[in-house]
């Protein structure tokens, strides 16, 4: 079975005298890299070395930027790391460049209604871009990994495989979720600290979903799942894409999507990564926002479905967490946070972001007012993905890959 390791690798300008993100960004990203700075890919790289398989792979680097003016500096970037190693299996760069390309050969074939696929600007896209990835490549699997990880266990791709494109309980498996260990070995969350954290409980609802990695069976339902650890058959990557709406926990909104038609996500508690991610530099305020939304716009989709859709889920198929934020209760929990995260700011004298805590508040009240239908919206995009995975191989931009253009 062919598999395809897929990493995007985020990057922003160089780091500001305060060492915060810049928040006037096109994109917001958790972990990007400075321009100026080394960075954790080469280190996810060299990684790849510990893997003993009997099978050769495949390896997708996504380049991604904060900024649309620095594209072409982080695809140099990107393609002077890659160029420091002489690694044993091949590795496809996928950076502006290489879009440009491809949008020329979709615009000759006259197919442009599809250049929405072509897209590195927020996290949703750029999942695509590695689902694409897996498929130029010609893989059954895509293993999603970030670079702010390391694999340590030989024998992690064996075990990636071990099940996928089998059965398990009598059904297909086609989607696999692997978990993170954190540098001390655990895979917990720190429990919160101060009391905006203990209101919005997304720690405690987390580390109560989390408890399944420590549980038999090795193989068992889950809510939730790691982006840098996800391991995906092709008939599922080909048929189900992430959604653009959502700008942050796509990895976890892919999952509520796969089940919308009838793909269910197997935990494999033997299946794990060294997680060694930078520290975070946007402000709390800022990552509860996107949050907001994001949790939002998932609770209208699960509003929004038919009520005999075939594959019809519930805010309560994803307890602990993330069902804890999809209930109607949500704005209350957004409500109490904000406000005690804004007293917090206010006591040490952080007016601008104290303004943005009511500002959160607000938004929360307006995403939860449903607008449209996102549920056919999103079908609409599912729709669209399909024919454009199947009219790939006719417009032959695999020359990208192979040199033949």
């Amino acid at each position: 079975m062919k598999a395809t390791i897929v990493i995007p690798t985020y990057w922003r300008g160089p780091v500001s005298e305060d060492g915060l993100c810049p928040l006037d960004s096109d994109y917001s990203y958790d972990h990007a890299t400075p321009l100026d700075s080394e960075g954790t890919l080469a280190r996810a790289l060299d990684s790849l070395s510990v893997l003993d398989v009997d099978e050769g792979f495949a390896v997708a680097v996504v380049a991604a930027s904060t900024r649309i003016e620095i594209k072409q500096a982080v695809q140099l970037k990107v393609q002077s790391i890659i160029a420091q190693y002489d690694y044993d299996f091949p590795i496809l760069m996928i950076g502006p460049d290489e879009l440009v390309f491809w949008r020329r050969r979709l615009a000759a074939a006259g197919m442009t209604e599809y250049d929405q696929f072509l897209s590195l600007d927020g996290y949703s896209n750029i999942r695509n871009m590695c689902l694409l990835a897996a498929k130029l490549t010609g893989a059954d699997v895509a293993i999603l990994f970030d670079d702010d990880q390391v694999y340590e266990d030989p024998d992690y791709l064996k075990k990636a495989l071990e099940f996928i494109g089998g059965q398990h309980d009598g059904r297909p498996v086609t989607c696999i979720a692997g978990y993170y260990v954190n540098p001390d070995g655990s895979w917990l969350l720190p429990p919160a600290e101060l009391d905006w954290q203990r209101r919005w409980g997304n720690r405690e609802a987390m580390n109560e979903a989390f408890a399944i990695i420590g549980r038999e069976p090795r193989l068992k339902p889950t809510p939730f799942v790691f982006g840098g650890n996800m391991v995906i058959h092709r008939s599922l990557f080909e048929k189900v894409p992430f959604d653009p709406a959502v700008p942050r926990g796509e990895d976890i909104d892919y999952l509520m999507n796969a089940r919308f038609f009838g793909h269910e996500f197997l935990l494999d508690n033997q299946l794990w990564i060294k997680h060694l991610p930078p520290p975070k530099c946007a402000p709390p305020w800022h990552q509860m926002r996107q949050d907001i939304i994001r949790f939002a716009r998932e609770r209208a989709k699960l509003a929004t479905q038919p009520e005999d859709w075939s594959g019809h889920i519930t805010a309560g198929d994803f307890d602990p967490y993330p069902g804890r934020f999809l209930k109607s209760d949500f704005h209350d929990l957004v409500m109490d946070a904000s406000l005690e995260m804004a007293s917090e700011y206010m006591e040490a004298g952080m007016e601008a972001d104290t303004r943005e805590c009511l500002v959160n508040i607000a938004i929360s009240k307006s995403e939860m007012e449903l607008k449209g239908d996102p549920f056919a919206d999103y079908l609409e995009l599912q729709r669209k993905w399909e024919e454009f995975i199947r009219v790939l191989p006719t417009i032959g931009i695999w020359s990208a890959i192979d040199g033949t253009d």
